[in-house]
């Protein structure tokens, strides 16, 4: 079930020339990119390829307005790569490549684009607020672009959303909508948390491994960009050279997560390693969800994981036993696990760093595998106050935002912030290439399963003093009755609105 997309993305070119075309900061802008080598056509053989933007049948919707309802920050968290709105060009890439689509929007369907930013409550609030208006039948916005894991959760788990595979005017097969990587994300046969370009939050959702160049080098330690390439950086490589970094730097003769000695790794998501090692704690299989935790090969390495992460010198960062900035800012950790959203402020730190994907279970499985976490990767929902011809528009329109945001907001936001202004140097940015080429989403994280509060302190307060085994054969009964409950109550939602 791992998702598989390619990341042969725009060249930055592409990108910088699609700005300069509007650079003047009038409303009209020219949305179609000119590049060098449509200088060249004379000497191309095949024709050049329209974007998928350039192949919307325009309509006119007359001067509607289209109204949407999201905001620019995360619980507080203000990244431009969390950003989902601009009002204005202000030269920033993300900002503009967001205002850019919002004019072409206007331009091709004759519309006008109506934003709500909330950037005062917190996800858990907006989750509550819109449930609560949508179920009461408010009708006040056509589209709610929001975190998979709270608010749209919140409103698909009480019928206030539509399934997006129920809207005709949506094409969820286009390449530009992913569908491998969505896979996952159904349940049964409907699809509620789209990971898409609608948001560049997709691009500041994954969780990575940074690596201390300044400590590798000092230990002369083997190159991680090497076992990369060569398809060896594995979950058990990644532990033997975080062993070999663990140092006493105090003199206190104690190994400690105080952000002053020499850590080997230090994790922030448990779930980042599951899923890269190929593994689901929940899966859709056959249009039925399941407990990933039967299959046995995940066991084996929940309890390894678990094993090594009761080491000295080896920490969850979110443990009390760990200062987690501390060890960042001091650059402590040989390995740490970053979000990509927070390599912003990695640029300012006062030592040598690199990117790496998570690693592999071993050497036989094939791809590295990214995991977008849904707190933070953003999805469109469309309520169903939204109904009728209005429903058709919306689909219509949401498909569009899409399209353009694969053909524009993601080199913007590829090019221009993760892989070149958020790596130190040329390796690095090629090696982020291997990080989004394959990436999952992970539904019980989606879900928050109440079930899994037990399977999840295995990792965290837990760590150490629990087995798997154990703990999976008390829950087992209560995951799978959870997960039958609630395909249950999105199947009666389902039935209400004429789907099943």
């Amino acid at each position: 079930m791992n998702a598989k997309h390619t990341a042969a993305f725009l060249a930055s070119l592409l990108l910088i020339s699609s700005l300069a075309a509007c650079s003047d900061g009038t409303d009209t802008a020219d949305t179609t990119p000119t590049t060098d080598a449509q200088t060249q056509t004379e000497a191309a053989t095949e024709p050049e390829k329209l974007l998928y933007s350039q192949q919307l049948t325009p309509v006119d919707y007359k001067g509607a307005e289209f109204k949407i309802q999201t905001s620019n920050n995360v619980n507080g968290m203000d990244y431009n790569i969390l950003h989902n709105y601009a009002d204005s060009e202000t030269g920033e890439v993300i900002n503009d490549a967001l205002f850019r689509r919002d004019r072409f929007m206007e331009e091709t369907f004759n519309i006008k684009m109506k934003y709500t930013c909330d950037e005062t409550s917190s996800a858990p609030q907006m989750a509550t607020q819109l449930t609560k208006n949508v179920m009461a039948g408010d009708d006040a916005y056509h589209l709610i672009i929001q975190d998979h894991a709270t608010v749209t959760k919140a409103m698909a788990q009480q019928g206030a959303i539509y399934p997006l595979n129920y809207i005709d005017s949506i094409n969820l097969d286009a390449e530009y909508w992913m569908p491998e990587l969505n896979q996952p994300s159904y349940i049964g046969n409907s699809l509620y948390y789209p990971s898409c370009m609608i948001s560049p939050r997709y691009f500041g959702s994954l969780y990575i491994m940074m690596f201390n160049r300044d400590i590798a080098r000092d230990l002369d330690l083997e190159d991680p960009y090497t076992l990369v390439n060569e398809g060896k950086w594995t979950f058990d490589k990644m532990i033997e050279l975080g062993r070999l970094a663990i140092k006493d730097m105090d003199g206190d003769s104690k190994i400690t997560g105080d952000g002053v000695d020499r850590v080997g790794v230090a994790f922030e998501s448990h779930e980042g390693f599951i899923l890269a090692a190929g593994f689901h704690f929940v899966e859709n299989k056959n249009d039925t969800l399941v407990s990933g935790l039967e299959n046995p090969q995940l066991i084996e390495f929940i309890q390894h994981f678990t094993d090594v992460f009761t080491e000295t010198g080896m920490y969850n960062s979110g443990n009390p036993n760990c200062d987690g900035a501390a060890v960042t800012n001091n650059g402590v950790a040989l390995f740490d696990n970053p979000c990509t959203f927070s390599l912003e402020e990695y640029r300012d730190l006062p030592y040598d760093y690199g990117l790496l994907p998570m690693p592999k279970l071993d050497e036989a499985q094939e791809d590295y595998i990214g995991f977008a976490q849904p707190w933070i990767n953003a999805a469109p929902a469309i309520p169903v106050t939204v109904q009728g011809e209005t429903l058709e528009m919306v689909g219509t329109l949401t498909d569009a935002m899409v399209a353009y945001g694969y053909d524009y907001v993601k080199p913007a936001v590829y090019d221009n912030v993760i892989r070149l202004k958020g790596t130190r140097d040329e390796q690095s940015a090629l090696i982020v290439d291997k990080i989004f080429a394959n990436v999952a989403v992970e539904l019980s994280c989606t879900l928050w399963l109440n079930s899994y509060n037990s399977i999840n302190q295995v990792f965290t307060t837990n760590l150490g003093k629990a087995e798997i085994t154990s703990v999976y054969a008390k829950q087992q009964k209560a995951i799978e009755a959870e997960l039958s409950k609630i395909m249950a109550t999105y199947a009666e939602w389902e039935q209400q609105l004429g789907i099943n």
